[in-house]
């Protein structure tokens, strides 16, 4: 829905050189998230049919704007070109993940839950593209990879993006669509899920690592959501710029976890015209891969 606007003292060999570790890790964390560079998405939707929205007055059949079907929204970086009042400068864009109850601003009537069904959404929580102006914050709520719902007044409009971008950002966008929409838990079935969107050596180190047996004494080495590296799931988050280097590619994300932020390096691979994700990189030195392999020993 849019709104405008001390002393000395020498310490132990050992515990200066970890000292000095940590030190140098701190930094690297703090060099990543200070180099840390929005996307700059360059996409182009299409505003097709407007509904009356569920919190609009009872009897309500006209619809508002009703010239904006058929117009279009061009983002590009910072800028959005797009019919009044949707048109901005200075974007930021982010993903928030947002509960039934948190959609079109709070508005859908109690149980949210069965409004948004039947305005077509199917599952929840939904994936949602705030972008944030100078004049307004717009809330665009993904319900699939190619469209969105955006209220605006008392009008729930359907967009669809018509520029389908074969990217590493729209590709790891698009796994993080899903995995933060569907239960974001370790496990061979939500693994299973995102198998397309993983390179296939990725895929087989994922297989063998649940084929281990496992201890029931011991917790698993993997306690936690590998993909967003967290226990507590985040509540949204930013892409970065992207890396490419010929069939490799880098796309950081900044995930928010409450107001604290980490940011994840997801590398990717070219698979004849898809990207596919190969391996994700953590703040620590450690990898996806690394995770996956067997103990030492």
């Amino acid at each position: 829905m849019g709104i405008p606007n001390g002393r000395g003292r020498w310490l132990p060999v050992v515990l200066c050189a970890a000292t000095a570790l940590l030190t140098l890790q701190l930094i690297g964390v703090f060099e990543s998230a200070w180099a840390f560079e929005p996307w700059q998405p360059q996409e182009r939707w299409l505003i097709e049919s407007g509904r009356v929205a569920p919190w609009a007055k009872p009897g309500t059949t006209a619809l508002e704007n009703a010239g904006l079907a058929g117009q279009a929204i061009l983002v590009e970086g910072k800028a959005v070109t797009a019919p009044h009042p949707l048109a901005c400068e200075q974007a930021q864009h982010a993903f928030v993940v947002m509960p039934a109850e948190g959609l079109f601003e709070g508005g859908l009537p109690a149980p949210a839950g069965r409004a948004a069904r039947a305005l077509g959404m199917d599952s929840m929580p939904v994936l949602t593209w705030r972008m944030t102006c100078r004049n307004g914050s717009f809330d665009y709520h993904l319900v699939s990879k190619q469209g969105a719902l955006l209220g605006l007044d008392h009008v729930v409009w359907q967009v669809r993006r018509t520029s389908l971008e074969l990217s590493p950002e729209a590709a790891v966008l698009e796994l993080l669509r899903q995995h933060m929409t569907r239960g974001m838990a370790f496990t061979k079935g939500s693994a299973a899920r995102k198998a397309s969107m993983l390179t296939e050596s990725l895929t087989r180190a994922i297989a063998a690592y649940f084929s281990r047996p496992v201890s029931p004494d011991e917790a698993p080495v993997i306690n936690g959501d590998p993909f967003t590296n967290s226990q507590e799931y985040p509540s949204g988050f930013t892409l970065g710029t992207v890396s490419r280097a010929g069939s490799r590619a880098t796309v950081p994300v900044r995930f928010d976890e409450g107001g604290r932020y980490k940011v994840v390096e997801y590398r990717l691979q070219l698979s004849g015209t898809t990207w596919r994700v190969d391996d994700l990189h953590y703040p620590d030195g450690a990898t996806f891969r690394g995770l996956l392999k067997p103990a030492k020993g």
